[in-house]
């Protein structure tokens, strides 16, 4: 096929926006065959499959394609745990870290052979990202119609709360450290990694760690709500599926930042600078043809098929004249600040104490700007997003799920956040 016919090919799906994050092209290629049923039967799960595009930083799904799996995903939700692909994962990420550890000893002496076996490690977790998507999708419904049988009041805030995980995931874990006395530096050479989710940044410095401990030490131990009895094994699974959402892209990050002597040794193999290795995929790579990608690529998997482009293929819809927008209420709360957009950890050295923190979503490495801000306002998220859990424990004003707000808003806005209501308003 031409490239137009594939593209009519992939456009011929209705596609919704999903989800804004900042990947490149490496990490992109790794996503390719873990959609597919073949993939998901290798991690013990049914043959769930799923198509998905990214284009210009930007997820794509089609709500048609994950109905179809709907059966397969709800049969196997009532008959097993959550707990299983958990525990399925932990496993493989232990053998997976002695294994990338063992190939970075030596990583000039068949590079490539290395970069594809960590290729194929990574591909497997896509895997069990997609897994997270799918069990969520369908278990949110359900829960949330549980629950309103025997809570009154505000449902969504109680099964935020009560969905907190009981398991540390690896920030809870590095504070935990930190309290028992473990050294910054020796917990910057264990965690720094946090920092770098997006593959190629920077991990942590000491001094930030020890500066993020203490904030993390300093709040209030979360306390879960009384659980009626028949909602107590639901919110078990709950609180697993949201460590388990964690765990995924943990594993992830922190397999690709040890390989990351294998990845430089690629890029003095092709004489390619590291920071912009990110701009190539595995398969280019693994081929010794590199293929360079800009920033504002498309990457589409239609069953088992991949195909890259190095253009947009949707235009995102203009935000010009919006001035105000409606989203979840995560936190309650209200506050007036300067808007900074923060898109990956390097845009976090530019949140000042007060300003109000507006991205597409928050992870672990947002904390020190978090710590800064005042309130938070996300494009994504559900009650027991990372961003809510997090403006819970602060205290802070926090409003999910508008979709826009960093279309509509710039660096330097003045904004109303009304978590009261649940709208944030642009003043000047």
């Amino acid at each position: 096929m031409t490239e137009s016919q594939i593209k009519n090919k992939i456009l011929k799906y209705h596609w919704e926006p999903w989800l804004k994050r900042p990947f490149y092209a490496f990490v992109m290629s790794t996503y390719r065959g873990g959609n597919t049923a073949k993939a998901f039967k290798k991690i013990g799960l049914p043959g769930w499959k799923y198509n998905f595009l990214l284009s210009d930083a930007e997820w794509y799904q089609t709500r048609t394609h994950f109905l179809k799996s709907k059966p397969a995903v709800t049969k196997w939700l009532k008959k097993h745990s959550v707990k299983e692909i958990t525990s399925q994962l932990e496993k493989s990420y232990e053998f997976w870290k002695r294994e990338i550890i063992l190939l970075s000893q030596n990583p000039k002496k068949d590079t490539i052979k290395k970069l594809k076996r960590l290729d194929a490690i990574l591909r497997e977790i896509t895997s069990y990202v997609w897994a997270t998507h799918a069990a969520e999708y369908f278990f949110t419904p359900m829960l949330k119609n549980e629950v309103s049988k025997f809570i009154k009041g505000d449902v969504e805030k109680f099964i935020g709360d009560a969905s907190f995980p009981s398991k540390p995931n690896e920030a809870e874990q590095m504070a935990a450290a930190y309290k028992n006395g473990v050294s910054p530096q020796a917990l910057a050479k264990k965690y720094g990694w946090l920092r770098a989710r997006d593959g190629f940044a920077r991990p942590y410095t000491a001094k930030e760690i020890a500066k993020i401990a203490k904030h993390a030490l300093a709040q209030p131990k979360h306390k879960h709500p009384t659980i009626p009895k028949p909602l107590e094994k639901m919110f078990a699974e709950a609180r697993e599926l949201i460590y388990y959402r964690t765990l995924r892209s943990d594993c992830y990050y922190e397999l690709m930042f040890i390989a990351k002597p294998i990845l430089k040794a690629v890029g003095e193999k092709y004489k390619i600078p590291y920071s912009q290795l990110k701009y190539y995929t595995t398969e280019s790579l693994i081929k010794g043809k590199p293929k360079y990608y800009s920033p504002h690529f498309s990457a589409a998997a239609i069953g088992d098929k991949c195909y890259y482009f190095n253009e947009p293929l949707f235009t995102q819809t203009s935000s010009a004249g919006i001035t105000e927008l409606k989203g979840n209420i995560a936190q309650m709360g209200k506050a007036r600040g300067r808007v900074k957009i923060v898109m990956s950890v390097k845009d976090l050295h530019k949140v000042k104490q007060g300003d109000i923190l507006v991205t597409y979503m928050t992870n672990p490495n947002f904390l020190p700007a978090m710590m800064k801000a005042c309130a938070f306002v996300t494009n994504e998220g559900g009650l027991t997003c990372h961003a809510a859990i997090v403006a819970r424990e602060m205290g802070k004003p926090c409003i999910i799920g508008t979709k826009i707000a960093t279309q509509v808003f710039k660096d330097g806005d003045i904004i109303e956040v009304d978590a009261n209501t649940g709208m944030v308003k642009k003043i000047k």
